[in-house]
């Protein structure tokens, strides 16, 4: 992420003011909005209407439609698994693809319009292919083109290192490099276009009767995003939060509702508050048995699974000698496992066809509390929970997969969230 505010500050305000007569308008958009050339020509007619109020524009694209994941499967025709270096220099040419064809559209509308590349727009870049973080945007490239142009179409998800290399962000990173360019060009917000309208109380594909969230703080949007919401992706928020950018989620296309994720927290006292509900259909248990116990030998077993690449949710230690995590998604375990057995002499089970549910909110264990209300109703669901996680903003628990739609439905529904809220 990037590093410090000095570094991305320092003298934007005077070069900002000798490139725009109207505002700066920073905007991202999803590769759900623009999927066929249709809809790219409808984005650069909403782009263009921006600019005729003088606004100069700086517009971060996703790769179109399933470009992504066409492009991960040409690299596996190739070679499996591809090498890392060279799916990402693969993969980056999707949003560099999207960047140019809105940048030509633009162009057809007479607006004055330009597409740069990560690293031509002065993104640098360190980590590892397909897992970078922003560490430094250098302003001036971008200030340096809107002085020519109207608007600047920046391909998102991508960066250089200090080597030369391009390397891009993994999951979410054009919301992250949008919020980052905001940061950088001294904006206060900034816009994510989607397919939906704002953040919702719960997956409306499960619920039909959610309703928006108007306004979110930085915190409770961090959990949500975190848990299993995926209009945003924590890191982008996270950079919000530390450069007080304030970002506005709204349809891309449909007049509607939208969100406001802001510094915006709660009275310091008050009533427990529910936000939303989150969930996530591929997670695992792990419960390791080890020979030793305590901190310091649990820390050898998560320094042993990070090598590996596991990164494990939900950590608790009920019994001495017992470590259990949840990890998500679908990547195997068995290598990580392995290892760990042979560098600890541990001993592991891995529980599969697991889910977890999530209420995120303010004050969730203050008298009377929420957590009585979703114990009561997983045992209406006659559901077993093999592990659970509780604090202030949020209560999991690890439920059955097939029990996951039938919890979130009857969580949302006694908390109340299927009435409107601001």
């Amino acid at each position: 992420m990037v590093n410090s505010s000095q570094d991305l500050d320092v003298g934007l305000a005077p070069s900002l003011r000798s490139v725009r007569s109207g505002g700066l308008v920073i905007r991202k958009y999803g590769g759900s909005s623009l999927a066929t050339p249709g809809m790219v020509s409808d984005v650069a007619t909403e782009v263009a209407a921006l600019t005729e109020a003088g606004d100069r524009v700086v517009v971060v694209v996703s790769a179109m439609g399933d470009t992504t994941d066409k492009l991960i499967a040409l690299a596996a025709e190739f070679a499996e698994p591809p090498l890392p270096r060279e799916l990402d220099q693969l993969m980056a040419t999707g949003e560099q693809a999207a960047a140019a064809v809105l940048a030509l559209a633009l162009a057809e509308r007479g607006v004055g319009a330009v597409s740069l590349s990560g690293d031509q727009a002065g993104i640098e870049v360190s980590g590892e292919p397909g897992a970078g973080t922003i560490v430094r945007v250098d302003p001036d490239r971008i200030l340096a083109r809107l002085r020519d142009v109207q608007v600047v179409v920046v391909a998102g998800f991508q960066g250089r290192d200090a080597n030369g290399e391009l390397v891009t962000l993994g999951r979410g990173g054009s919301d992250t490099t949008a919020v980052a360019l905001a940061a950088a060009l001294g904006g206060s917000e900034c816009e994510i276009l989607t397919d939906v309208h704002g953040v919702r109380t719960a997956d409306p594909r499960i619920v039909p009767d959610t309703r928006p969230v108007r306004t979110i703080s930085y915190d409770a949007m961090v959990e949500l995003a975190g848990l299993g919401a995926r209009v945003l992706h924590p890191r982008s928020v996270e950079l919000a939060r530390r450069h007080g950018i304030a970002v506005h989620v709204k349809h891309s296309s449909i007049a509607g509702p939208s969100t406001v994720v802001t510094a915006k927290e709660p009275p310091m006292e008050g009533a427990p508050r529910v936000i939303g509900i989150a969930h996530e259909r591929d997670v695992r248990l792990v419960r390791v048995q080890v020979s030793a116990s305590g901190p310091d030998h649990y820390a050898r077993v998560l320094t042993s699974l990070a090598a590996h690449g596991v990164k494990p949710d939900n950590l608790s230690w009920p019994d001495p000698g017992e470590l259990r995590f949840t990890v998500r998604g679908s990547e195997p375990l068995g290598v990580p496992i392995a290892a760990l057995a042979m560098d600890l002499g541990a001993r592991s089970t891995v529980l599969d066809e697991l889910g977890s549910v999530s209420v995120i909110g303010t004050a969730l264990l203050d008298p009377p509390g929420c957590l009585p209300e979703l114990l009561r109703i997983i045992a209406d669901q006659r559901v077993t929970v093999p592990a659970m996680t509780t604090s202030q903003s949020r209560l999991t628990a690890v439920i059955p997969a097939d029990a996951v739609d039938t919890t979130v439905r009857a969580l949302h529904d006694s908390f109340g969230l299927s009435e409107d809220r601001t």
